[in-house]
């Protein structure tokens, strides 16, 4: 791992003029493949015994090959077919883990459906999505097998409980079958548009809808992205593996020849960067936000803030002539994620361009971008070396992107066109027929494209606020430059009310005692920093943060 960060860091620097002139540049090449099972096998043919995954098991780090995992998905797989597992819908909870991406990858590729479950939810709730779904196998992990009682108890009619720890037998068997000649498996020809995956939205608003997902559309999204973005040497996978972000960053990795560190619990973050260097990492802005907090805490509590800021302006000013010292200038900032890391993909929710200037300033380029679970899911994302601060990118090559209807500003619904574009909702038809306009998916979502194709996010359009004068006023974006002018305001949910707008506020009193008595002198100030249409009149302080979804975001219904 040594010697390929060598590798990449001098790749880097060769290219930097890329990275300093921020200029458009060819697309990555990538070979092409048709489904999960091609892409498990080219791996496998192209990369060998390079490493795929590492992870640490009973206090020891375990390197798998490409080759041994193409092994594994084969006879795991193998295994699952000996049990009567055909044409079935198969369930999968737990923490990240190679037993999970196993699963994932030999269930579909023998045939099957994966349902990936958010781990997150109460059981109650998955009930539901096991029921909706009809899987009638659940594979689960130690750390879960009270969700298996659960279900048990209730008299869920599964054909099957698999619990991870009887993955490694279940190999053994696949390996036995295998060398005896059974090939069913092995041989098995995926039909690609074949259903792969149903995935179920967080339902921020209303009941989660199962989105089905197809071979094509997964691998297409995942060459796409590696067209379009190069993430190379390792990368540590902390997103959750049942999100489509994080399943697709995956098979980006297998694409392109990338060791997949795999973080199995949060809390282990920091230390999983300074155990494995990675040179990638891909994120929610959450952690972004976070990081960066923690790096200026440090500074301030050393003593060293005013230091690193001057440090800062040199270095820019280095920078601006062709020199490129940040690796040096900041090598102990960069010690706290492992000293390598040069990459952080994010997505899931808007990142205030503050952090992605700011992490640049240290040699560590944030690819922010933009995706939605019905689309496999990524449709935009910025380059490595080209890029637009506040954008989430340009669209990915080989999908189609319109803005309907846009307002005299630009700002419309975006839709989406592709072979990334989902089958459809399960067992949802009427869902699916409002979700599209002709081939056009309609992503719900409002923006606008600039003059050299970036795409920049305002906010959900059923979340506009249509003033009585026809202003509309898009609450996210109200939102978000409040919690960046305001910092004592945590969170924040805007809307209307008698045609005026309203700020509800919970508020950060613990850190700022006074800041209730502050609010309205800020609000004003805020004011003069908006058109006058998008005024707040009214804030409303909550002594409690907002309900959440699993994946944090608030239910604005609530």
């Amino acid at each position: 791992m040594v010697w390929e960060s060598i590798y990449v860091i001098s790749k880097v620097l060769c290219t930097g003029g890329m990275g300093m002139k921020n200029q458009n540049y060819p697309l990555y090449e990538v070979e092409p493949v048709n489904d999960l099972k091609e892409l498990v096998d080219l791996a496998a043919e192209k990369y060998g015994d390079h490493p795929a995954f590492t992870f640490e098991r009973d206090k020891e780090i375990v390197h798998i090959s490409y080759r041994q995992f193409k092994s594994d998905v084969d006879a795991l797989g193998t295994a699952l077919f000996n049990m009567g597992i055909k044409d079935a819908k198969v369930a999968v909870i737990g923490e990240n883990s190679y037993e999970w991406i196993l699963t994932y990858f030999a269930v579909v590729n023998s045939g099957n459906v994966i349902v990936p479950l958010d781990r997150e939810l109460p059981p109650e709730d998955i009930e539901y999505l096991l029921t909706d779904s009809d899987a009638n196998i659940l594979v689960f992990s130690s750390n879960y097998a009270d969700v298996a009682d659960y279900m048990k108890n209730r008299g869920m009619m599964m054909r099957h409980y698999i619990n991870m720890n009887t993955i490694l037998s279940l190999l053994e068997k696949g390996n036995s079958l295998l060398r005896n000649g059974e090939k069913s498996i092995v041989d098995y020809k995926i039909n690609d548009m074949a259903l792969a995956a149903i995935l179920y939205t967080s339902g921020t608003t209303g009941m989660a809808k199962g989105v089905m997902l197809s071979h094509q559309g997964i691998v297409n999204n995942a060459i796409d992205c590696s067209r379009n973005n190069e993430l190379l040497c390792s990368n540590l996978q902390v997103l959750p593996l049942h999100h489509s972000f994080g399943f697709i960053s995956i098979c980006v990795m297998l694409i392109q020849k990338t060791e997949t560190c795999i973080n199995s619990s949060l809390k282990n973050v920091l230390a999983d960067l300074d155990k494995f260097k990675p040179i990638n990492i891909v994120l929610v802005p959450l952690f972004v936000e976070t990081f960066y907090k923690k790096i200026w805490d440090t500074a301030k509590k050393q003593q060293k803030d005013k230091q690193l800021r001057m440090l800062i302006k040199i270095s820019n000013a280095m920078l601006k002539t062709g020199i490129d010292m940040r690796r040096q200038l900041f090598k102990s900032v960069l010690r706290s994620f492992g000293g390598n890391l040069r990459f952080i993909v994010c997505g899931g929710a808007p990142l205030d361009e503050k952090y992605v200037m700011g992490f640049r300033d240290f040699g560590i380029y944030i690819m922010n971008g933009y995706g939605i679970t019905e689309c496999s899911p990524i449709v935009s994302a910025n380059r490595n070396y080209y890029y637009r601060d506040g954008s989430v990118g340009l669209i990915i090559p080989g999908v189609d992107v319109k803005i309907m209807e846009p307002d005299e500003s630009g700002h419309g619904e975006i839709c989406v066109n592709g072979d990334i574009v989902m089958l459809g909702y399960f067992k949802n038809e009427q869902a699916t027929r409002e979700a599209f306009d002709d081939e056009w998916f309609k992503t719900g979502d409002i923006g606008y494209l600039d003059d050299d194709g970036f795409l920049f996010i305002s906010g959900r359009k059923k979340n506009v606020i249509i003033l009585s004068n026809g202003k509309n006023v898009y609450p996210e974006e109200l939102e978000f430059a409040l919690l960046n002018q305001i910092p004592y305001i945590k969170e924040t949910v805007v809307y209307a009310e008698s045609n005026l707008i309203v700020a509800e506020v919970f508020l950060d009193t613990e850190n700022d005692s006074d800041c209730v008595s502050r609010l309205d002198g800020d609000i004003l100030q805020f004011n003069k920093t908006q058109a006058p249409y998008k005024n707040i009149s009214r804030t409303v302080i909550r002594e409690t943060e907002f309900p959440k979804t699993t994946t944090q975001k608030i239910k604005r219904q609530k």
